[in-house]
């Protein structure tokens, strides 16, 4: 039997154009919330998060409605240092319920 060495994501993408600027967008949000947790109280990193950019819009997830509310409270501090950040500003903010974020350990 042959043993397969296992590859990269960068690997598996290969030449698709799609999956590529995929994976290159999904770094871009992970660097976002990198950038954005610190400015988080500890109690809410994790539990608050970066899903994406839509347009103008800063896309926070939360870990539940409570979260939620939450991050709405922290939204326009969120805005700011998220738009440190980015080369072009963003306007405005939405919160969703992701109630299965990603664990900071998860993500590699």
């Amino acid at each position: 039997m042959d043993e397969k060495s296992e590859k990269n994501l960068d690997q598996v993408a290969g030449a698709d154009r799609r999956l590529n600027t995929l994976l290159k967008a999904g770094r871009l949000f992970e660097e976002l919330d990198g950038a954005v947790q610190p400015t988080l109280p500890e109690q809410a990193r994790g539990m608050i998060q970066v899903a994406c950019v839509e347009e103008d819009c800063l896309v926070l997830a939360a870990a539940s409605p409570a979260w939620a509310s939450r991050a709405r409270l922290l939204a326009s501090t969120l805005l700011a240092e998220a738009n440190r950040h980015l080369p072009e500003p963003l306007k405005r903010t939405r919160v969703i319920v992701a109630e299965r974020l990603p664990d900071a350990s998860d993500r590699q």
